[in-house]
């Protein structure tokens, strides 16, 4: 547990320090004995508990303010200033009786407690019990950001284009702590009112991918993450505009390249991670084999959207090869193919994705990537079909958490 102690004696500084280290185990104890260093110290680090004397000089060396201003206007800070970082809990405490009840009267409420603090009372005891509260909050805290979720689903994407369609799926706000992050609500298959967030990354790559993943899943602890998008498919296993849902992400990349006597080959060494024996497994084989609710809805739109290139796209349940570039190449297709004859989506996204989610540092989702296919893994490649995969790709993640998936 972290404590930040303001306290300008150096004896009571000390005998506080004392108290805390009999209730918490190994804690982090800053201290500060005057106004300018305690701001400073707010500034630069988050506490779990600071422990405030109510008497404090502005600058140590100067008499104390027996009216408590210093200590007020830094209280006023810690709720008002953006600056600041506001302690999970504050404990005020004070030798002077006049300035005690002036406190209670003013800034008391914005208190925990407040102790008064002198010779022939059990202000230590008091002390001890309001830490042993704190420490007992700070593991429940810390307990619940692994154990327990707060938004129902976090929508990624790698491209801004990717992320459009939610636009018109669902009635999108900024969120008003996290830059770059929607919200959204919506109602589920029970018709309760449940809560999601999306993201668009802005730039392809794993690790970016990874990265953003998983800050945002510790900080929004989603039940639910799904990733959508375009990507390219092998050729003669899937058709342009087919819905794929990645049962499992093969790094096809990650190995070492040894030299031959023509050129350097890659020999691969993936380790793959699948969404099998997972309830989003057995949705994503329920749309495989059934398909969309609507089907003449999403015909319509992609037909629209592809210039009627795509109108009744299939959806496939299979392995994706995940990868740090876009692949051109018919020669690196066969490579892919040779890890695994089965793979059918190619992505630079699903793997870094599905990292983050499978090794998360917070309350692990449920977790798939959802994409839809632009282009043929080979030379030929344009983006005539980008805006259609997108929109397929965010429909069947909107059918998955309004229609399927029980919260």
């Amino acid at each position: 547990m972290k404590v930040l102690v303001i306290h300008d004696r150096e004896k009571v500084s000390e005998e506080i320090s004392d108290v805390i280290k009999s209730v918490c185990e190994n804690p982090s104890i800053i201290f500060a004995n005057d106004g300018v260093t305690a701001r400073n110290c707010l500034e630069g680090d988050h506490y779990d508990l600071c422990i405030l004397d109510l008497t404090l000089p502005h600058v140590k060396g100067r008499s104390a303010n027996s009216d408590f201003h210093v200590a007020e206007s830094l209280l006023e800070e810690m709720l008002l200033s953006t600056k600041i970082l506001v302690p999970n809990s504050i404990v005020g405490i004070t030798a002077d009786l006049d300035a005690l009840r002036a406190v209670q009267n003013n800034i008391g409420p914005h208190l925990m407690a407040i102790i008064e603090e002198r010779d022939g009372t059990d202000w230590k005891k008091q002390l001890s019990d309001r830490i042993e509260y704190v420490k007992n909050c700070t593991s429940s805290r810390a307990n619940a950001l692994l154990t327990k979720y707060d938004f129902d689903v976090l929508i990624f994407t790698a491209l801004d284009k990717e992320l459009s369609p939610y636009k018109n799926l669902f009635e999108i706000t900024d969120h008003p702590h996290f830059d770059g992050v929607k919200q959204f609500v919506f109602y589920d298959k029970k018709n309760e009112l449940r809560k999601g967030a999306c993201f668009s990354i802005g730039r392809a790559g794993q690790a970016s991918a990874a990265s953003e993943a998983q800050g945002f899943l510790a900080q929004l602890r989603p039940r639910l993450a799904i990733m959508t998008g375009f990507c390219g498919g092998i050729p003669n296993k899937t058709d342009l505009g087919s819905i794929l849902f990645a049962e499992m992400s093969i790094d096809w990349d990650f190995g070492k390249w040894k030299p031959n006597d023509e050129m350097a080959k890659l020999y691969s060494r993936p380790e793959p991670i699948s969404i099998r024996n997972t309830k989003i497994h057995r949705i994503a084989r329920d749309f495989e084999e059934n398909g969309v609710r609507d089907k003449v809805f999403l015909a319509g739109n992609l037909v629209s959207l592809s210039n009627k290139e795509i109108s009744s796209p299939s959806i496939q349940l299979v392995p994706f090869a995940s990868g740090s570039a876009v692949i051109g190449d018919l020669h690196v297709v066969d490579s892919i193919k040779s890890i695994n004859d089965n793979i059918v989506g190619v992505d630079m996204e699903s793997y870094g994705f599905y990292y983050a989610c499978n090794y998360p540092h917070a309350a692990k989702p449920e977790f798939v990537c959802i994409k839809s296919v632009a282009d043929a893994c080979g030379p030929e490649k344009d983006d005539r079909l980008h805006a259609a995969c997108c929109y397929s790709s965010a429909y069947v993640a909107k059918e998955i958490i309004t229609e399927k998936w029980d919260f």
